[in-house]
């Protein structure tokens, strides 16, 4: 075990709580400091699945043209707020260089590596009792309507096949036998057995904090307004007081972006707001996360109820909510389950904090090695946040990375 440290995370999603686990398990004194309620931010309303088969960037060979039909869609599931354009404009130029196909299936070896092993990891890290309460690994499906493959289907399917994740191609029929509440106009899909969902976001928070705080991890409710390194540690300046440690890990999604500032980088991270509807009561109707691969929405089968949630919209993260995002998902619901009663349910929108590449942000300050990322999982913190914490207790401990951080350095 390596000398332990006062180690302080800011941000209490999933990704800080699992880096506040690993590193109290190392026997370092950790302490999380969340403004909110710990694992309420955007950790709260996510889609709820892993697959390491999705582990694809956003940016893909031919993005462009497909960006283009859904920006001028005004029903389809991306919106750039016209006021935001200025600002995003270099992050959406380096989007388009990320879907160059080299660079794609560059980004993809580095997620699939990230992510393949987190179901495993989170079993150890919250151990069988609590695994088995929180994670359905009934594997997960993608869904099209159309029965011809795409031009990048092929190319797919042997980037899943070398980095060894199991999947199977489903006609109409076996699709139906799988779900059968599905609308009968998807006609092929693809299974994932090795994907699952877990049955609520906020509980698998809350048991990796439980873990935590038994072994001594402290929460502190405060804002982080400015981060001084010094010769003898890092002082945190937060709007409840000062807070003193030896390293400190920048864990807080989208406000990370303005916290690097501060440290004289500026992270390529946009506000990307994604929204959900939950109906209560009628989780049964499906067995497994749904992802509408065309119209790039997912349903998951949670504890509360069915989970629909999609929408890529840049704008500011302190914009007011639209909502007519939260219609298109409804409206999303109805076409993938025709006999789905939707009466009240429950809408959220949250910001996630997306790279060009889709690769996360981990590693250390270029300059300052005792403050270290952990940010810009995008779409897939659940299933990045696991080795994400392994790699941070490596940093602390100053290990090699049991996986290189290159991929994901600080940029």
């Amino acid at each position: 075990m390596s000398e332990p440290h006062t180690v302080a995370i800011i941000g209490g999603g999933v990704i800080g709580v699992s880096c506040a686990l690993m590193l109290a398990r190392e026997g370092h004194r950790v302490t999380v400091i969340e403004e909110g309620r710990i694992g309420h931010g955007c950790s709260w309303g996510n889609g709820a699945q892993y697959n390491a088969g999705s582990s694809f960037p956003m940016a893909h060979p031919g993005i462009i043209w497909r960006a283009m039909l859904w920006l001028a869609d005004t029903n389809g599931p991306v919106r750039l707020a016209p006021r935001e354009m200025p600002s995003i404009l270099p992050w959406l130029v380096r989007f388009l260089l990320a879907g160059r196909r080299d660079a794609w299936e560059t980004a993809y070896a580095a997620l699939h590596a990230l992510h393949a092993p987190c179901a495993k990891l989170y079993r150890d890290m919250l151990g069988d009792a609590e695994w088995k309460r929180v994670f359905r690994p009934n594997g997960a499906l993608h869904v099209w309507r159309d029965v011809s493959l795409g031009a990048l289907d092929g190319l797919v399917d042997r980037l899943r096949a070398a980095h060894g994740v199991a999947f199977e191609r489903l006609n109409a029929e076996e699709l139906r036998e799988l779900e059968p509440s599905l609308s009968r106009d998807y006609q092929r899909a693809i299974f994932f057995p090795g994907g699952g969902h877990v049955t609520s976001p906020p509980a698998l928070v809350e048991g990796l904090m439980g873990r935590a705080a038994a072994l001594g991890v402290a929460i502190r409710t405060a804002r982080v307004l400015a981060i001084e390194p010094g010769t003898d540690g890092v002082t945190l300046r937060t709007n409840t007081g000062p807070h003193c440690c030896d390293i400190v890990v920048i864990a807080a999604g989208i406000a990370s972006r303005d916290l690097a500032r501060s440290l004289g980088i500026s992270l390529s991270l946009a506000s990307e707001r994604g929204y959900h509807v939950t109906v209560p009561g009628i989780s049964s109707v499906i067995s497994r996360p749904v992802t509408d691969a065309a119209s790039a929405f997912v349903a998951t089968p949670l504890e509360e109820g069915l989970r629909i949630v999609g929408i890529a919209e840049f704008d500011a993260p302190e914009a007011p909510r639209d909502p007519r995002q939260s219609e298109k998902l409804v409206a999303c619901a109805h076409a993938m389950l025709p006999d789905l009663r939707v009466g009240e349910v429950s809408d959220w929108m949250g910001v996630r904090p997306s790279t060009p590449d889709s690769l996360p942000i981990i590693g250390p300050h270029p300059d300052m090695p005792t403050i270290l990322f952990a940010t810009g999982h995008g779409h897939m913190g659940i299933s990045g946040a696991p080795m994400t914490a392994a790699i941070v207790c490596d940093l602390v401990a100053g290990r090699t990375p049991r996986l290189s951080c290159a991929p994901y350095r600080v940029r």
